[in-house]
């Protein structure tokens, strides 16, 4: 080692550092600048030793350290080595600097806020997936097991998904009014990758995307991924704003995502005139809706008004899943849109994953054709139907004074909008701390802003579960109901001072 070497080695000893330590690094750095070759003899320790003014004991645990570390290698009689390194060999070294490694997109995807892990032990209000609990899990494997049978379904598929599969869902999907063939189908693994697709295949950075505001977390994260100009559209009572559209128009979105049935996170459904004004003005102006239904099997009162895609059939692409009624692992969902940019979307698939798994599909066609599928969605309903009811009657009855919450009509979720001067994050963390998960109303927002809302799922638990758990985030609302009027009280008193004077 050259005198150097053992200068920048003296150097860094330190009291928390064992010297040994110090000395093996030293040695590690001199062979990833080159200075030592593969097979290069390393001096003798007595050398070593010498060179760093060190115990020859401390050299010779350095040696050893590098040895089990991999990076030198000894032979009978012919001293110390660098190790040769194989295909079996691990390279030990400093992970990558990931930051400067890192595309922009997955820099951007890293710096969304992550979900905070949840406790074991809360009950959560956050989630929209369905109890495990309730999964129809023996006769799905029954199926499942028949389908494997099938050895052609273990290999690979085509990108457009199981044929059988897609005639079923065309079949459903013209129940409802629209108009689709399974040539006009791309099955997709959930309507998130779905999403995915579409904004990859449409999107460039800067583009306009039109959305509801509120709208669904993972696809203001995924907009925002892209580089998207995010446009919101606010709600009212019948769905998304007329103005507001009508202002997104005029930055020429590339499409407007829009969810008309039990929208999240607000469990609205569109009404059929305003959902008749939005097909038309879309129509009228070449933009393009992506509808996403993927609730649209959990309407628990009345029929549900046709779909966007049954209106406008030529501007829609219609995004549905299984995932959300069935069981949220078995990741098959479907795109039903213009049979041109479906085809389209198959390429860009075919690129990233080939195809979906054929046996999976098989086995939900089976499910869906034997008609498991509508008994379990009755099932479900049933259970929902109270739920929802329970949740906005605990929610009118717990919550503070000035809080409004309307029940959906199907769908797993409740939007309470809280008096003026309380967060939405700050209950959310409240109620977390008390055993409790619920959404802040600032996830669902396109500037990411800290609305005075949270959003209640009752997709998980029973009624005295539920009942229980909204009692407590009752009771942190009222509490911070009470902090915001102590806040404002002494800014009204001046107020009534001034008008006395």
């Amino acid at each position: 080692m050259d005198e150097r070497a053992a200068a920048v080695a003296a150097h860094e000893i330190s009291a928390r550092v064992p010297l040994y330590r110090t000395i093996a690094d030293t040695v590690i750095r001199d062979i990833r600048k080159g200075r030592y070759l593969e097979g290069t003899r390393l001096p003798a320790s007595r050398d070593l030793a010498r060179a760093l003014e060190v115990n020859r004991a401390t050299v010779h645990q350095a040696l050893q350290l590098l040895k089990r570390e991999g990076w030198v290698e000894t032979n009978k009689g012919g001293g110390t080595r660098v190790a040769r390194r194989s295909a079996t060999t691990p390279v030990l070294a400093p992970a990558p600097l990931w930051d400067r490694l890192s595309s922009s997109l997955l820099s951007r995807i890293t710096a969304e806020p992550q979900p905070e892990p949840a406790p074991s032990s809360a009950f959560d209000l956050s989630r929209l997936a369905p109890d495990e609990r309730e999964f129809p899990a023996a006769a799905f494997a029954e199926l499942l097991s028949e389908a494997a049978r099938d050895g052609s379904l273990l290999a690979y598929g085509s990108p457009f998904g199981y044929r059988p599969l897609r005639e079923t869902l065309a079949e459903r999907l013209g129940r409802r009014g629209i108009p689709t063939d399974p040539d006009s189908i791309l099955i997709v693994n959930g309507a998130q990758q779905g999403l995915d697709l579409i904004t990859r295949a449409l999107v460039d950075p800067g583009d306009g995307v039109a959305v509801e505001e509120p709208s669904y977390s993972g696809a203001l994260a995924l907009f925002r991924a892209h580089r998207a100009r995010v446009l919101g559209v606010p709600l009212d009572e019948e769905g998304p704003s007329l103005a507001g559209w009508a202002r997104a128009l005029r930055e020429r979105p590339k499409f407007f995502y829009t969810i008309p049935d039990f929208q999240n996170p607000t469990g609205l459904l569109t009404t059929a005139a305003r959902r008749a004004d939005l097909a038309r003005t879309a129509a009228e102006s070449g933009t393009l809706l992506v509808e996403d239904a993927f609730d649209a099997d959990l309407g628990v009162e009345g029929d549900l008004p046709l779909p966007l895609a049954a209106l406008a059939p030529s501007h829609v692409v219609h995004l549905g899943t299984l995932s959300k009624a069935l069981f949220p692992g078995v990741r098959v969902g479907w795109i039903a849109g213009p049979r041109e940019f479906v085809h389209r979307l198959a390429a860009l698939k075919r690129v990233g994953e080939l195809t979906s798994p054929p046996v999976l599909q098989a086995a939900l066609h089976l499910f869906l054709v034997r008609g498991a599928y509508d008994q379990h969605l009755t099932r479900m309903r049933n259970r929902l139907r109270p739920r929802l009811a329970l949740a906005q009657r605990i929610i009118r009855a717990s919550f503070p004074l000035g809080t409004t919450c309307e029940k959906p009509l199907g769908g797993y979720v409740l939007w309470a909008r809280l008096p003026a001067g309380v967060s939405g994050l700050a209950l959310a963390q409240a109620a977390r701390e008390k055993g409790v998960l619920v959404s802040p109303g600032s996830i669902f927002s396109t500037e990411q802003e800290d609305l005075a809302a949270v959003r209640i799922s009752v997709s998980r638990g029973t009624g005295p579960e539920i009942e229980k758990a909204l009692e407590i985030v009752g009771a942190a609302a009222r509490s911070l109901a009470r902090a915001a009027a102590r806040r404002t009280a002494p800014s009204r008193s001046v107020e009534e001072n001034l008008i006395q004077i």
